[in-house]
């Protein structure tokens, strides 16, 4: 066969770089620290309707997730009908964009934002813009600077991944007012629930108030069901509308159905694993500023450890630092994000697992410093 009659894909598709997840290993007693997965697993109750749904598996699912949709209208209070649900947020966000971008349109994202902004932007022949962050927190001046005519949408994690920081009420209300109105603001509020701050707003109030902003969410992280694949969005419902319009017809499965709308129901389980989040937060913040460690954000369920000063102390180069830090806990079966392809090569993301996981991540962390100095 001839290369030159091989179907060749649509421009800009070979540019664009794979997503590449956290790493793990199923070796026995590893600790996988790298995705932001739940410690505490689902819900007993959501892991039940799991079960119970191999009963209908000869059977379509219900295409409208009606149960689920429910069941999440009732605990955020909000119109059922102004409700979409996607196999994942990722599925939802790629409809926003297959929907509303045509060639050329701009899609403006925070400078170290969720990779698959960028991915998703390319996929529908439209143009990435990153916009400068400072502090590694969004600035809403620079993204303003960034709109132009061809501006159609604004990607804002809200916690943002992986940095952990977040716009607060008066700030995600500027950005909105700042935006023109054509432009739609959509708030990835995938760590929303791990969002203790008292100026935080997941962005709900925002969709009854103006025309175009969505807020999508994620049963992958408090719910522990990343393997289920659920996500969903509130959006006016013009906008639902026409999503609705170009998803699959039966995007989530039975089992996904019945399992995340289980999950909602246990209250209790949600709140313990917020918990755990922060108390475990405020014991690691602590231990990691003793050991000299900077930490950026923390609104989520994960760390971004900062390892510019110690490599400036250490007299190693910044990079080489993080590399051999990172080669060391994987070694010892411990496994966190390495971040620079976000463009932050002296930094680490670490998941706020169980009390244990925590603390030996933390041990060996120590251990390799002092190893470090040890040596200089």
């Amino acid at each position: 066969m001839k290369l030159s009659n091989l179907i060749k894909p649509r421009d800009g598709i070979r540019g664009i770089s794979r997503y590449k997840g956290g790493k793990g290993s199923q070796a026995i007693g590893a600790i996988k620290l790298s995705s932001n997965e739940s410690p505490l697993g689902p819900s007993d109750r959501a892991v039940k309707a799991y079960i119970d749904s191999a009963k209908s598996l000869s059977i379509y699912p219900d295409g409208n997730s009606t149960l689920l949709k429910e069941k999440i209208a009732e605990l955020h209070d909000v119109n059922v009908n102004n409700i979409i649900c996607g196999a994942g947020s990722d599925e939802i966000l790629n409809l926003i964009a297959c929907a509303y971008l045509m060639p050329g349109d701009e899609v403006i994202y925070s400078e170290h934002a969720f990779l698959l902004y960028k991915i998703i932007t390319l996929t529908n022949n439209g143009t990435p813009i990153a916009a400068k962050e400072v502090g590694l927190k969004a600035n809403i001046d620079n993204i303003i600077n960034c709109v132009t005519k061809k501006t159609k949408i604004v990607f804002i994690a809200n916690p943002n991944n992986p940095t952990g920081s977040y716009l607060n009420k008066n700030e995600l209300y500027e950005l909105r007012d700042r935006l023109p109105e054509r432009v739609l603001l959509v708030i990835d509020g995938a760590y929303a629930e791990y969002a203790q701050e008292q100026d935080y707003i997941d962005g709900k109030s925002l969709i009854s108030e103006t025309a175009n902003t969505v807020m999508t969410r994620t049963f992958s992280k408090v719910y522990a069901l990343a393997a289920l694949r659920i996500g969903w969005a509130y959006a006016p419902l013009h906008i639902i509308e026409v999503l609705n319009k170009i998803r699959g017809p039966f995007n989530l499965s039975t089992a996904a159905i019945n399992a995340g709308a289980a999950a909602i129901e246990d209250h209790d389980h949600v709140a313990k694993s917020v918990e755990l989040n922060s108390n475990e937060k405020v014991q690691l913040l602590k231990a990691y500023e003793e050991a000299q460690i900077h930490v950026h954000g923390g609104a989520a369920n994960f760390l971004l450890l900062d390892l510019t000063n110690l490599a400036k102390k250490n007299s190693t180069m910044q990079q080489e630092m993080v590399v051999g830090l990172n080669n060391y806990l994987i070694k010892n079966n411990i496994f966190v994000r390495n971040v620079s392809d976000y463009g932050l090569p002296c930094h680490l993301r670490v998941t706020i697992g169980s009390k244990e996981q925590n603390r030996t991540v933390l041990d060996k962390i120590r251990e390799y410093i002092e190893q470090v100095c040890n040596t200089k």
